[in-house]
């Protein structure tokens, strides 16, 4: 899928100022890749090539912080790729890629690959040969033995012990990682036998790893659902606890001190459930754990935000029913499930997940020096939180891709 030339002007919008937390009128000027100004309406009237957002509330492209590209939403069984191909898989993700930048995302944070497949997607939409976000990539994720690597064998990596970590950290940014995932609990979407409550790697194994990856300047992602894990893994110096799902006040409260970051990936369960097919059809195992934790989910992450703990809009898009291109809707369930306000469940998806990802100097808001990431809205975000679905304008970089409208799946229209 081609994007249109580049443009050098914008005009017409308004533009959301995420740090005065409103929106103003003004035009953008581009100059290759980055904005260069936000001079008043009318300024750039002169310019060309322009693309005319009349109308248009204009927002920083949105941040994933945790998706799977090489996982399928239509998938109602999350092992299915364990019969599959590298090469199907490959092919998935490069269209998964495409659907997410489309539905408005243009970086993500990928925690957890197959057989570094996504490396090659990754390398192609670096050299323009596909559309897709800007991706910031984990492959492997580091585990101890579980029966979750029977679902996944293409992601995980077993590892024992801090020395085993630190090799596998080092073999993992070689690669191309630029960040590391870390099982700090066991796993939800994970066979029967496993329990999502279980401590894995633990603290002194965590932190060898969160050492390892400073000396790239790469950070820690933990997966932890139950207390004792989130606890530990806070204490090894992560970057941010995925899901959080048993998070208690005190946890949070640690968690706001350090100034660790939660990604909530409340769609895992919301989106599930809100898909007729993966509902019917997903492991009953499965869909009791999701169904059973959901609203203990829900009342961590309401937790978390009252506490102060940073959070980062995360989807853990890939999952049953969790369609790649519907990211957005992760937004909605920060605001309409977790009662936060439509403004910080924007500034979760922008400038506080450019913080996470230790990106602020290129991304996350709509300044002079930035990416020009940007994406156009026909109603404002922040009176109707629901209008991140429906996104009319997709720039990268500078380029405008194709207005092409997503299915209820997040397939492409037309």
């Amino acid at each position: 899928m081609p994007a249109a030339p580049a443009v050098t002007a914008i005009t017409g919008g308004h533009v959301l100022d995420v740090r005065a937390s409103e929106f103003h009128r003004r035009d953008v000027a581009i100059e290759g890749e980055r904005i260069v100004g936000l001079p008043p309406p009318g300024s750039l009237a002169a310019a060309r090539p322009v693309f005319d957002a009349t109308g248009m509330f204009l927002l920083p492209g949105l941040i994933d912080c945790h998706v799977h590209l090489v996982m399928r939403g239509e998938d109602a069984d999350p092992s299915a790729n364990a019969g599959r191909s590298d090469d199907e898989i490959a092919a998935a993700a490069a269209e998964a890629a495409e659907r997410t930048l489309l539905g408005g995302v243009t970086t993500v944070r990928d925690l957890g690959g197959w057989n570094h497949v996504e490396m090659g997607v990754r390398d192609d939409i670096e050299a323009g040969v596909r559309p897709g976000p800007r991706l910031i990539l984990a492959g492997r994720l580091l585990s101890r033995p579980t029966p979750a690597v029977r679902y996944y064998p293409g992601m995980y990596q077993v590892v024992t012990g801090a020395a085993q970590v630190r090799d596998a950290v080092r073999a993992e940014l070689e690669r191309g990682a630029r960040v590391i995932k870390v099982m700090a609990t066991g796993a939800m979407l994970s066979p029967e036998e496993e329990d999502a409550g279980d401590v894995q790697l633990g603290r002194e194994e965590i932190r060898a790893a969160v050492e390892s990856a400073a000396q790239a300047g790469a950070h820690v992602a933990a997966h932890a659902h139950a207390r004792e894990g989130i606890r530990q893994a806070v204490e090894a110096g992560v970057g941010s606890i995925e899901h959080g799902t048993y998070a208690d006040e005190q946890i949070c409260r640690r968690m706001a001190d350090r100034d660790v970051f939660l990604v909530p990936t409340l769609s895992a369960s919301s989106a599930m459930l809100a898909d007729e097919r993966a509902a019917r059809e997903i492991p009953a195992h499965l869909r009791r754990r999701l169904v059973e934790s959901q609203d203990v989910h829900v009342a961590a992450v309401r937790m978390a935000h009252r506490s102060g703990v940073p959070i980062a809009m995360g989807t853990d898009a890939g999952t049953p029913g969790n369609h790649h291109g519907r990211n957005a809707q992760e937004c909605i369930e920060m605001v309409e499930a977790a009662g936060m306000d439509p403004l910080d469940s924007v500034r979760s998806a922008t400038v506080l997940a450019a913080r996470l990802l230790r990106q602020e100097a290129d991304i996350g808001s709509l300044e002079p020096g930035r990416f020009a990431d940007m994406i156009g809205l026909h109603a404002n975000p922040l009176a109707d939180i629901r209008a991140l679905a429906r996104v009319s304008l997709v720039m990268k970089g500078g380029l405008v891709y194709p207005r092409r409208s997503l299915n209820a799946h997040g397939r492409v229209r037309g």
